[in-house]
C-alpha cells in the first residue's frame, strides 16, 4: 500500500495482524494494533495503547486483504513435498548451485532423461571432475534449450524477507518490531540468527527455511513442467 491508500479509521493488515490508521502525516502514518481483548482500548484519541509509526517502507508491507498474510500449515505442507529420488537430486543440485556466488556453480537438468550436469569455477578443467564421479561436465556442443534448464540458485526462489517475517509472526510475534529494525541495517541475517539462537529456536528456523525452500523448488519444477516422480 501507499500513503494515499490510507484514511483515518481505515483498517488494514500486516504480517502481525490487524491495524487501524489513526493519523496521516506528510510521509508517515500512525496506527494502533487491534490485538487487544478489550476493544475500549481502541477508543481515542488519545489512545490507551501506543500508536506505531509506519513509514513508506512499512506501508509497502500492508494490505487490505488479510489472506495475504495467512500462514501455511507446516504439517500439511510436509505431505506435499515429494520423497522421490528425482526431486532429491534436483534439491541436491540446487544446494550445489547455491553453495557459491551467482555463476560460480552451475547445474543443468536434462528434462528428457532426468540427468543433471554440473560445472564449477573451482573445477575449470574437466579432468578435475574425475575426483568427484557424481559431477559430470556438460558437453559444450550438446545444449538444447527445449530440454535443458538451469537449476536455480535458492535466492532465485524469491523467499527472502517474506520468509523471515512469516517465521517471526508464527513463532515470536512479540519480536516483530525488533526483527524489522534488524533488517533495516547491513548484517541483518547474522544478527537475526543470533536472536533466534538466544531464544533456542535457531534449529526450528533452519527446519522452517528448508521446508519453504523445498516447496518453492517444487513450484519451480511444476512451472517448468519437470516430472519429479520416480
Amino acid at each position: 500500500m501507499k500513503k494515499e491508500d490510507f484514511e483515518l479509521g481505515k483498517e488494514f493488515y500486516t504480517a502481525t495482524g490487524k491495524w487501524r490508521c489513526t493519523d496521516i502525516g506528510t510521509r508517515v502514518i500512525l496506527a494502533i494494533h487491534l490485538n487487544q481483548e478489550n476493544s475500549e482500548n481502541y477508543n481515542g484519541p488519545p489512545y490507551s495503547i501506543p500508536e506505531e509509526i509506519f513509514d513508506e517502507y512499512d506501508m509497502e508491507g500492508c494490505s487490505l486483504d488479510p489472506t495475504e498474510f495467512a500462514p501455511m500449515d507446516l504439517e500439511d505442507t510436509k505431505q506435499n513435498i515429494p520423497k522421490s529420488k528425482k526431486f532429491s537430486d534436483i534439491e541436491d543440485a540446487m544446494m550445489f548451485v547455491s553453495f557459491g556466488g551467482y555463476g560460480e556453480n552451475i547445474a543443468l537438468l536434462d528434462k528428457s532423461t532426468g540427468k543433471i550436469y554440473y560445472r564449477s569455477s573451482d573445477y575449470g578443467d574437466v579432468d578435475e571432475f574425475e575426483e568427484f564421479p557424481e559431477f559430470e561436465e556438460f558437453p559444450e556442443d550438446g545444449y538444447d534449450p527445449d530440454i535443458h534448464i538451469a537449476i536455480p540458485h535458492k535466492n532465485d526462489l524469491d523467499l527472502g524477507r517474506d520468509l523471515v517475517f512469516e517465521f517471526v509472526e508464527r513463532f515470536i510475534p512479540d519480536d516483530y518490531g525488533r526483527v524489522d529494525k534488524i533488517f533495516r541495517k547491513q548484517g541483518a541475517y547474522s544478527r537475526y540468527k543470533d536472536l533466534l539462537d538466544s531464544k533456542g529456536i535457531l534449529q526450528k528456523w533452519y527446519d522452517f527455511e528448508n521446508q519453504r525452500e523445498q516447496l518453492a523448488l517444487l513450484a519451480w519444477c511444476e512451472e517448468n513442467e519437470i516430472d519429479v516422480s520416480d
